[in-house]
């Protein structure tokens, strides 16, 4: 048979037919073998573990095919030891199913770290000393000295603390410093949209103290307060306005990103 005759054959386009349907079988097979391998397609909604147990994670954690793992613990005051208080990816994400999730718990005890000496330095060196140490400052009592913005004493609730003693990482250290005169002004830190954290360190290097916290209703655990954020202050940070220096400033506290967006739109506007 001519090559001519044969390419026009019923059997030369049967054994085409069959090659192409060969390849699809193939194809489809290799598809569905690729979808039941890496779940193509399917996604799990990630719960929101905050405030549970390790025991009751366990208890969801199968529900919704998914592994998990302790990656840190922290402690936080207010919260219940050995809670969730931090989880990666975020509740609502989506992932596919065996995905581990990586949590921080609250550690039953906080880490504590030798007091280090804050005195006869100046506020600003005391402030990064105590930072390396993991503490925060507490007040700061200004008193009439010959000595401006030299540290005179270190306190921890109330009570002077030596150096070498061990204290709970973390803690408000309340420092007396010399100021030269009263009456002397500062320039008032604008701390909308900026965390609770960095609001005190703010505050505390213009030279004035924290005063009123209050927290909107958007907060519904202990682990939120760790991510609380200022929508509000008074005084408010009016350019050119001036303070008092040991002036207390109040802040409004929130998590709510909608209500954030919006004090900073009005700072803009």
């Amino acid at each position: 048979m001519s090559l001519k005759a044969y390419l026009i054959s019923k059997s030369f386009w049967m054994s085409i037919l069959l090659a192409i349907a060969i390849t699809v079988m193939l194809l489809l097979i290799t598809m569905f073998a690729l979808r039941m391998y890496t779940n193509h397609g399917e996604a799990y909604t990630v719960p929101d573990f905050s405030g549970m147990l390790i025991d009751q994670v366990k208890e969801q954690a199968p529900e919704a095919e998914l592994q998990f793992q302790i990656m840190d613990s922290v402690y936080l005051e207010g919260a219940e030891p050995g809670a969730v208080i931090g989880q990666v990816p975020v509740a609502g994400a989506e992932v596919k199913r065996g995905r581990t999730i990586f949590f921080t718990i609250c550690a039953t005890k906080p880490e504590q770290v030798a007091m280090p000496k804050l005195t006869d330095i100046s506020f600003r060196q005391a402030m990064n000393l105590m930072m390396s140490f993991g503490l925060n400052v507490g007040n700061v009592d200004y008193v009439p000295s010959e000595f401006p913005n030299l540290v005179l004493d270190q306190k921890i609730h109330g009570e002077p603390v030596e150096e070498g003693v061990l204290v709970n990482k973390g803690a408000n250290v309340d420092l007396t410093v010399g100021q030269s005169r009263f009456g002397e002004r500062t320039e008032i830190p604008n701390l909308i949209g900026v965390r609770l954290d960095q609001a005190n360190q703010l505050i505390a290097v213009s030279f004035l103290n924290v005063g009123a916290l209050i927290y909107d209703d958007s907060f519904q655990s202990a682990a939120d307060s760790a991510e609380a954020r200022v929508w509000q202050q008074r005084p408010e940070p009016i350019p050119g306005d001036v303070i008092e220096q040991g002036k207390s400033i109040d802040l409004w506290l929130t998590v709510d990103e909608e209500k954030l967006d919006m004090a900073n739109e009005n700072e803009v506007n």
